[in-house]
């Protein structure tokens, strides 16, 4: 015979349902930290100065403002209906730009070429990402998996510019470096990282 608190156990909602918007501020919160995160992109590209800095930065913060919306969008839906539909829905938004934003980091860490930049932005990426790896459904394990694949590709395309362009009439020797040598040791541990999380996300429920 089941006792009370096995009863609420066995009922309790899963935590994409919990993490639904009761409280308008709890709409706005995420599209407001994209805005801020997106700015601060576009600064940081700006204050290194050179080109490919400024259009990363540039490109970086059109990407946390299209998120933004997208978040709002998901979130004021799911505040309104308060379904498990919509709350479905506004999980998996939250999920593929959270694990995108990451992934975006990572790679345009590496693109703009400062060592300590790159340091920051790739610990900075994996930390985001790794925050949707704990997660049980399948589409966040998948989702994971997808985006250290991303991560795979750029820093492979970064590897194979670094080498291939040449140096001071296009490409600085610094930033060559740091794309040819942080790209290799970041296309291989994203590798091993897409390839756990896929494997985990076979053996992982639905929902």
């Amino acid at each position: 015979m089941q006792t009370d608190d096995e009863e609420q156990v066995d009922e309790a909602p899963p935590g994409w349902v919990l993490r639904t918007p009761t409280r308008y501020r709890e709409v706005i919160g995420l599209p407001v930290l994209a805005l801020v995160l997106a700015a601060v992109a576009v600064v940081v590209g700006t204050a290194i100065g050179d080109e490919l800095a400024m259009g990363t930065g540039a490109a970086t913060g059109a990407f946390g403002v299209v998120s933004a919306v997208v978040l709002f969008v998901a979130a004021r839906r799911a505040y309104l209906e308060q379904t498990w539909g919509a709350s479905w829905d506004l999980h998996r938004v939250r999920v593929v730009v959270g694990v995108t934003a990451g992934a975006a980091l990572m790679v345009a860490s590496l693109v703009v070429g400062l060592p300590i930049a790159a340091s920051i932005g790739i610990f900075g990426g994996f930390s985001q990402i790794g925050r949707y790896a704990r997660s049980v459904p399948r589409f966040d394990l998948s989702a994971v998996a997808w985006a250290f694949l991303v991560v795979v590709l750029g820093c492979a395309v970064l590897v194979v510019l670094g080498l291939t362009v040449p140096e001071q009439t296009v490409l600085t020797g610094w930033r060559a470096t740091v794309w040819v040598g942080g790209g290799t040791a970041g296309a291989v541990f994203a590798a091993v990282l897409a390839l756990v999380h896929a494997r985990r996300a076979r053996r992982a429920p639905l929902r």
